[in-house]
């Protein structure tokens, strides 16, 4: 991108926080032109952290958008944090930006996957920029929309380096010669560093074994369970896949 921006050679985007909010946040809500465009527009939060990099007009490890921000409910003022399949969550305290007059806010969020109740924590980070003295309160809601702010200000970076994904897990249905049955997968597939879970495969594979198994002229079928353990048992709870018998039992 840096060849489509007109960049030159050495150029390195590397902002104070001060400098974020007075040179782009502020002129970007003013309307006011930008001597460099290398923040790019988009609405954050309808994306997963790990698809906005694509979507950026520059950085390597860490990038930066400008994004609207709305109302969880029209009449209160607490911003929607759901994005992608997960959502954003706070932490720390807000930082005042500004000496000595306070231009703007400054918080830090967390990526998690999947629901709210039950989301996985990933090594995805946000620091987003608001304006600061900014009546946001419901009151001020006038048209009774969910547009809290027209634009905030977002760094985005994974604090691994890495590009680390992670899904939903799927709900899987496996139909066998008797019955369905319905796999239930977590809420979310455990996030690693090359992407989705494997949980999925692994099951896959399972069944596709217990297919063999049942096929093979080799393996007494009239003592073969047609029953499978699910991944959800305790061991103890667990059917054999076969039974055998070894010689006269006294």
């Amino acid at each position: 991108m840096k060849a489509e921006l007109n960049l030159p050679e050495g150029f390195r985007f590397h902002p104070t926080d001060e400098e974020l909010v007075k040179f782009y946040l502020c002129r970007r809500c003013a309307s006011e032109p930008m001597s460099v465009p290398v923040i790019a527009e988009i609405d954050l939060y309808k994306f997963n952290p790990w698809e906005l990099p694509e979507m950026a007009l520059y950085g390597e490890k860490e990038w930066y958008f400008f994004s609207p921000r709305d109302r969880k409910y029209p009449n209160g003022s607490r911003p929607n944090r759901s994005a992608g399949t997960g959502y954003w969550k706070a932490t720390g305290a807000d930082k005042p930006i500004g000496k000595p007059k306070t231009l703007g806010i400054k918080k830090a969020l967390v990526f998690y996957a999947g629901k709210a109740s039950r989301g996985v924590k990933t090594n995805w980070i946000m620091h987003e920029y608001r304006l600061a003295n900014v009546d946001r309160s419901a009151s001020s809601n006038k048209k009774n929309n969910l547009r809290l702010d027209d634009w905030v200000l977002c760094r985005i970076y994974n604090k691994k380096g890495t590009m680390e994904k992670c899904y939903p897990a799927v709900v899987t249905t496996i139909s066998t010669s008797d019955s369905s049955s319905h796999v239930i997968s977590p809420d979310v597939g455990t996030c690693s560093d090359n992407c989705e879970s494997k949980w999925v495969d692994d099951l896959e594979d399972e069944f596709m074994f217990d297919s063999t198994l049942q096929n093979d002229p080799f393996v007494p079928q009239f003592l073969y369970q047609s029953e499978f353990a699910t991944p959800f048992e305790d061991p103890p709870e667990q059917k054999p896949f076969l039974k055998w018998s070894f010689g006269h039992q006294g």
